[in-house]
């Protein structure tokens, strides 16, 4: 009899225990929930504020380079070595990118094939950073003066790489190499488009894959980049 009356209140003793370790373990996973629901706020917060930030140095930056410009062209009304000198800084800021452009060049349209990514074609792949590298270097080589990939401006600090799903173009430039992509390219459009249906350029790697077409054009409208450019290393040699 005392051995059945121990083992039950072994078991009141055991379940009780349970009962205050569920009860814990409820009131712990509602703490996290709501230290993370939180977080999430905190950190929405930050990204409204930074975007905000961003919105506001924007237009700063477009009011100040109005006013440079304004003051430019007053200087190079004053004497032939001004205009050089404006002439020199326009063209500077056309080759870094900081001002939209237009002229002649091509259009290369890139579309994955309708096939490419079905569960029947194992060993199809879609283009990286390595295929769109390829295409753009060999526009530069035939001496392309400003190059776009899907409207992001491509400058002397804008990197192509690949990350998780996407292809990033710079810092805020995001491909997805599952749709259509279009590089823009503005100089000799004849050469341009030699260059670009060249053998082993439109086909390698991947982008055989997808269709490529080549279209010249008497205009093209390049966006300057929205990337900031600083030098904090390199410095003129005296």
């Amino acid at each position: 009899m005392k051995k059945v009356t121990s083992q039950i209140f072994v078991a009141i003793v055991c379940a009780f225990l349970g009962f205050l370790l569920a009860h814990q373990f409820k009131l712990l996973n509602e703490k996290d929930k709501m230290n993370v629901a939180t977080q999430s706020l905190d950190i929405m917060a930050e990204i409204d504020a930074l975007k905000k930030e961003k919105e506001e140095l924007t237009k700063e930056n477009s009011s100040l380079s109005q006013e440079l410009k304004q003051l430019e062209e007053a200087a190079a009304q004053e004497g032939d070595l001004e205009a050089e000198i404006k002439k020199q800084l326009d063209n500077a800021r056309m080759n870094l990118g900081l001002v939209d452009v237009k002229g002649p060049g091509i259009i290369i349209t890139i579309t994955p094939k309708s096939n490419i990514f079905s569960s029947n074609t194992s060993t199809s792949r879609s283009i990286s950073e390595d295929e769109i590298v390829h295409v753009v270097n060999s526009l530069r080589y035939i001496k392309a003066e400003a190059i776009s990939v899907n409207d992001f401006r491509l400058t002397p600090q804008s990197g192509i790489k690949n990350s998780g799903d996407w292809i990033w173009i710079g810092t805020s430039g995001q491909i997805d190499p599952k749709e259509k992509i279009v590089i823009k390219a503005i100089g000799d459009k004849q050469a341009l488009s030699v260059a670009a249906n060249f053998q082993g350029v439109l086909n390698y790697g991947a982008l055989q894959n997808y269709y490529c077409e080549v279209k010249e054009s008497d205009e093209i409208i390049i966006n300057k980049t929205n990337q900031s450019l600083k030098n904090e290393y390199i410095k003129p040699v005296n």
